[in-house]
């Protein structure tokens, strides 16, 4: 039977270093007069929805460990980790930028609205509900828009599977994915009628940055979790264990998904962020059960791991230093001249990890030491199978 403890898997973390990767490369302005850039570039969003997946991955492994070793979920012992594991660099990104809007004495990109101004939009995680409103990118912070969506997971998925249970919970997301995306894509239909093929950009901010529209993906993370840790499947696990080219198909039909549904193209505001999820959701499931395949030796890299431990705080960070960067060396944040590309993404990806590691280092750490004992994931079997702690 597959492991149902919960163990550190690194090559988890060395995913997770790939896809912050994607991030700063959609966020870094493309060079001009390099179309072949943007067509890779305009991809790299993958990212956010690969973190998504295994948050809902994770985080439902976690809980489920917990239900069937206590029977039950002590959803306030999981809110004060979530707290302590999250908060921390989330405030001292918040004060950053609020400090870094008043020294540079910028607009923020627009008039109708000022940074100071939407801090309760920060504090109660309602920042992507503004943004799929208003069709605003707020400087420095529109890519805070992805923690509320996990927040708001976080906050209702625990209660959930506290109150109806694994089995129930099952088929609650089962239910939910292909309910999400008929959702989506009556929102498109009504949005977007007289012009199907080509999406409004009122559509796209409702439809990228809502939790209503977006949390598909968590939720086949979750389903994923979920099934892993089903008796009736386990024959199933055990074949595709054994089975070489398992983990090369997976990766391929991830990325074949990724370059069909990823443009902004009537595909991925209608069915495509599930279809990308389900593909990615196989790619992380060859890893889980393939260790030691070749794509998870490559991502337990010492180097990605690393920079997996800190991509919360990398993803923080890098927003608000390319926002300074754009204001103090003057360039677009739709293009940039070749010639500075390259000097300009190396003072982006330095910058980012070298504030996520001083921050992590200096400030994360002491509040993960504060979580406390969890009695039901101590003193487990060691196993190279199981997801890492959240």
């Amino acid at each position: 039977m597959i492991a149902r403890e919960h163990r550190y898997v690194p090559s988890l973390d060395g995913l997770r270093a790939i896809c912050i990767a994607a991030v700063l490369f959609i966020h870094m302005p493309a060079p001009s007069g390099h179309p072949w850039v943007e067509t890779i570039r305009s991809r790299g969003w993958y990212g956010v929805d690969m973190f998504f997946i295994l948050s809902g991955f994770l985080i439902t492994w976690i809980l489920a460990v917990e239900a069937e070793a206590t029977g039950t979920v002590n959803l306030g012992r999981f809110y004060r980790a979530r707290t302590l594991r999250l908060l921390p660099a989330y405030l001292s990104t918040i004060l950053l930028v609020l400090a870094g809007s008043q020294l540079f004495e910028i607009a923020q990109g627009n008039q109708s609205y000022r940074l100071a101004h939407l801090w309760p939009l920060f504090l109660s995680y309602t920042l992507n509900i503004w943004i799929a409103a208003t069709a605003i990118w707020p400087w420095g912070v529109s890519h805070f828009w992805s923690l509320c969506v996990e927040e708001h997971f976080y906050l209702t998925w625990s209660a959930v599977m506290k109150r109806w249970g694994l089995r129930r919970v099952l088929r609650i997301a089962l239910f939910a994915i292909p309910a999400v995306a008929v959702y989506r894509s009556a929102w498109y239909l009504w949005m977007n009628h007289g012009h199907l093929a080509v999406p409004s950009r009122a559509s796209f901010f409702r439809i990228y940055y809502a939790t209503d529209t977006r949390i598909d993906a968590i939720l086949v993370g979750c389903v994923l979790a979920l099934l892993v840790r089903e008796a009736r499947l386990q024959g199933l696990w055990r074949r595709l264990e054994s089975a070489a080219w398992f983990p090369s198909l997976a990766l391929l039909a991830t990325l074949v998904t990724i370059g069909w549904v990823t443009q902004y193209h009537w595909r991925i505001e209608t069915f495509g962020y599930t279809a990308m999820a389900m593909a990615s959701s196989t790619l992380l499931l060859a890893i889980f059960l393939q260790p030691q395949c070749w794509i998870a030796r490559l991502l337990a890299a010492r180097p990605l791991v690393h920079l997996g431990r800190i991509s919360y705080g990398i993803y923080l960070f890098h927003a608000p230093l390319l926002a300074g960067l754009e204001v103090k060396l003057r360039f677009s944040a739709q293009y940039i001249e070749p010639a500075r590309y390259f000097p300009v993404l190396s003072l982006l990806v330095l910058g980012s990890v070298g504030a996520a590691a001083l921050h992590y280092w200096a400030v994360e750490r002491r509040f993960l030491a504060m979580r406390g004992p969890r009695p039901f994931l101590a003193n487990l079997r060691v196993t190279p199978s199981a997801p890492q702690a959240a």
